[in-house]
């Protein structure tokens, strides 16, 4: 009898020492999983939290460099780089271009002037710089892609093509638009442009 108590005695605190351990290893668990929830939610309810891309692109707009979709305003034009492409130039269009690609930049210029002047575009100038080789190239507006007339009225926009002969396509530029009577001193990058097999 002395055997049975002394045994059930031993497998009463045996199973209470195992039942404790497992206890405490799942409440150590759990209590990670509520630590981690909690820096999860600081994180997101801190609104001075930034994520990485919101830097990049905080730290891009702080140097004057725009992408696709944005645009910068003026007192005269608000303009915007909507997208580009590129083109293989080829000989029999009539065209005796010495550089054999083109990249078209789409421009969408609008007048925001507050006192009814009409802007005229043919003042403006259009560059595309190659960073890696420090080249500049002016940039064309083709008659063929482009509406006929540049003045525009306060309130209206026009989407200019504006063209760059190229010798290669290059996987960055930088666009600017120079203008005297509305100073831009915004650029653009343009990238993913196609590029051509030799």
């Amino acid at each position: 009898m002395k055997k049975i108590v002394i045994a059930t005695i031993g497998a009463f605190a045996l199973s209470s020492t195992l039942v404790a351990c497992s206890w405490e290893t799942e409440s150590k668990s759990v209590d990670e999983e509520v630590v981690n929830e909690k820096q999860k939610q600081s994180s997101e309810n801190d609104p001075n939290a930034v994520s990485k891309e919101e830097e990049a692109r905080i730290k891009r707009m702080e140097k004057g460099i725009l992408v696709y979709g944005e645009g910068t305003k003026g007192g005269l034009y608000l303009t915007t780089v909507n997208t580009a492409y590129s083109e293989r130039i080829m000989p029999e269009d009539g065209n005796n271009s010495r550089n054999p690609y083109m990249v078209v930049v789409s421009v969408k210029v609008a007048n925001v002037s507050d006192n009814g002047k009409i802007a005229d575009l043919s003042e403006l100038r259009f560059n595309l710089n190659d960073s890696k080789t420090d080249k500049n190239f002016e940039g064309r507006l083709l008659p063929d892609r482009n509406p006929m007339t540049y003045k525009l009225e306060p309130n209206n926009s026009l989407t200019l093509d504006v063209s760059f002969e190229v010798p290669t396509i290059e996987d960055k530029y930088m666009f600017n638009i120079e203008s005297k009577a509305d100073p831009i001193t915004d650029k653009w990058e343009v990238t993913n442009l196609n590029k051509f097999k030799q």
